[in-house]
């Protein structure tokens, strides 16, 4: 029901020819995005919050050449998680940044981290050759703090109280 008085045909119906994509994440802590037909690598997106992990893939012996040529890149991990992509009623970000004035269907992809960090980031792939970037969350448990990227590059953050509880002491159970 939801869906028909949204008008979800006319979006499946007008998104029929999109090329397939197929999204995964790679030990150099981005995720790729591969043309379905071809193989071809369409773009690369890196998490902001990654960003600080990317330097650990250069390998400090990689220009060595004696005695024996050595070198290489260390794997990181990045975004390891598997993504995962659904079609949304919403409003969304413009591609030059500003916020859509009335709802409309948008494919949605989320990125987690998995080892890469307790974290995950949004992107709408509606045109996969234009990705948009809504926002980014990372749960930094040293500091206790949570940090939000939106689509501008801004960070808010939060902190929490990092205390796990068992479902017997809620007062519900």
């Amino acid at each position: 029901y939801w869906r028909n008085i949204n008008d979800y045909g006319t979006f499946v119906t007008g998104n029929a020819g999109r090329r397939e994509t197929i999204y995964v994440g790679a030990n150099d802590g981005m995720l790729h995005a591969f043309d379905f037909e071809d193989g071809y690598e369409v773009w690369g997106f890196i998490p902001p919050f990654l960003l600080p992990q990317i330097a650990g893939v250069i390998n400090p012996s990689f220009n060595q050449s004696t005695p024996t040529p050595v070198g290489g890149t260390n794997s990181v991990y990045g975004v390891d998680g598997s993504p995962v992509q659904h079609d949304i009623f919403m409003r969304g970000i413009s591609v030059d940044g500003t916020r859509e004035n009335a709802p409309s269907w948008k494919t949605i992809l989320m990125v987690p981290y998995g080892r890469g960090g307790a974290g995950f980031s949004i992107l709408d792939v509606t045109d996969r050759d234009n990705p948009i970037h809504y926002f980014s969350v990372y749960n930094d448990k040293q500091t206790k703090r949570v940090y939000r990227m939106d689509h501008t590059g801004s960070v808010s953050e939060s902190s929490y109280m990092p205390t796990s509880f068992g479902l017997a002491e809620f007062p519900e159970a």
